[in-house]
């Protein structure tokens, strides 16, 4: 399970074990460590001990802070061990053909994800809006029509940029047709991200929940020894974890897109901007429905899990896809 700390003025501390959690003298929660998997700060003014601390990082529980925007500012956990042979062969293995095909990979989960969703809408509309339900399902056949075209590229045909060009061109015919099957709930203008200064609750949320999502990724990124900067898909920058964001991008839809259009479809995003930023309410109603979300089982290559489990095993088997001893599946449902 994940602990979520939500609230200003909580002390966490630990009993024999169990994590304890109080606020002004009065116990809220009480929960065995070895059912923890992750703590989840989402405010200020939360209080832990040292002795908490400690047991944390002894069962290699990490704690996540967040920022009032989602974006994980910081991860506290145990010293794990270095895994120096798959860090050099990650790097290796950036600017050979295995890479590439890595980043074909990664664009390639996500566009099917999105002709995934597209269709799913278009599916239900059939019988309550024909019309639309048709244009959402000849987005979703362009969708994979650049899905097709994406896996007939090689080294020599523009590389990674090409990759990029084409994850563009197929990300404005998904969210063109994420805006006309949203029209009719909620004003969307089109996708906006952070640095364009989006004021609507669509694009908000959004933003919202893919930094968090980028938190989940780079714990499991960090766990499993890869370096989070040295990316595949997306180019290296300091500013931001490479990695991470190729990892994500097979969950953005299944996890963040599915959340945040279902919550608009239930007219539950009314209100919750104010001056451009969430309100603290409605970060705390999104991540509970990302956090329901990541614990949703779903069974892909056979085994059925929760979807933050799958996640996990994603970043194992790209490790053993770097060491070459396996080849390499996108998440896709």
């Amino acid at each position: 399970m994940r602990l979520v700390v939500n609230e200003p003025g909580l002390f966490l501390g630990t009993r024999g074990g169990v994590i304890t959690v109080s606020k002004g003298g009065e116990k809220k929660l009480e929960v065995p460590v070895a059912k923890v998997d992750v703590v989840v700060v989402l405010t200020r003014g939360a209080s832990f001990s040292s002795a908490l601390i400690r047991l944390l990082s002894k069962h290699s529980v990490p704690v996540v802070f967040y920022s009032p925007f989602g974006l994980p500012v910081s991860i506290c956990r145990g010293l794990t061990a270095g895994s120096v042979a798959l860090r050099k062969k990650q790097y290796e293995v950036q600017g050979s053909e295995a890479g590439f095909r890595l980043a074909k990979l990664f664009a390639e989960g996500k566009l099917l994800n999105q002709a995934s969703l597209l269709y799913s809408m278009a599916r239900n509309r059939e019988v309550s809006d024909p019309p639309l339900a048709k244009r959402l399902h000849e987005a979703c056949r362009l969708v994979r029509d650049v899905v097709r075209r994406v896996r007939e590229l090689d080294v020599g045909k523009g590389g990674r940029e090409e990759v990029i060009r084409l994850e563009a061109e197929a990300a404005k015919i998904y969210w063109d047709g994420v805006k006309q099957a949203l029209s009719k709930v909620v004003d969307f203008p089109g996708r906006r991200k952070r640095f364009e200064s989006p004021s609507d609750p669509v694009n908000v949320s959004l933003n919202y929940l893919y930094r968090v999502l980028a938190g989940e990724c780079l714990v499991n990124v960090e766990a499993c020894g890869l370096d989070p900067y040295a990316g595949f898909l997306h180019a290296e920058s300091p500013r931001r974890p490479a990695l991470v964001m190729d990892v994500m991008e097979e969950f953005r839809q299944q996890v963040v897109d599915r959340v945040v259009f279902r919550l608009a479809f239930e007219r539950k995003l009314d209100g919750i901007v104010e001056g451009r930023r969430l309100r603290r309410e409605a970060r705390m109603m999104l991540y509970r429905a990302f956090a329901e979300r990541l614990n949703t089982s779903v069974t892909f290559l056979n085994r059925s899990l929760p979807i933050s489990e799958h996640i996990l095993l994603q970043v194992r088997r790209l490790c053993e896809y770097i060491m070459g001893r396996s080849e390499y599946t996108p998440f896709v449902l």
